[in-house]
């Protein structure tokens, strides 16, 4: 069994109460939402396409009109705001910035896909 987590809340009187963490949750940028639930190889070879910033983004997000999903409630939505995000990984691509990003996003999308893969599994 895995040790307990907890952390210290001070209360209304100035006592430090301690309390356990059941569970956590990582909010999601507008720009991680957009990105789909594939298949986790598929996630990885648009990753690899990101190393041409923004290209594996562009790709990935044409995956949302063939019926795949992401954290929007609308794949459209999530579609234009992947647009949004391969367009900007390539403009800001010239300071640098972009190409890590692009990199980054890469490796979200297959964390997202691992994860939501172990979601069904479990």
């Amino acid at each position: 069994m895995a040790p307990r987590q907890t952390m210290l809340i001070k209360a209304e009187d100035g006592e430090m109460i301690e309390c356990e963490v059941v569970s956590t949750v990582e909010r999601e940028s507008s720009f991680q939402k957009s990105a789909p639930i594939i298949n986790p190889r598929l996630a990885g070879f648009f990753g690899f396409l990101n190393l041409i910033p923004g290209f594996g983004t562009f790709l990935a997000a044409h995956t949302l009109l063939c019926g795949q999903t992401c954290s929007y409630s609308s794949p459209v939505k999530g579609y234009f705001v992947g647009l949004l995000t391969a367009f900007l990984q390539l403009l800001t691509s010239v300071v640098i910035i972009g190409w890590f990003w692009s990199l980054w996003h890469g490796m979200y999308m297959v964390r997202k896909c691992n994860e939501a893969q172990d979601a069904r599994r479990g």
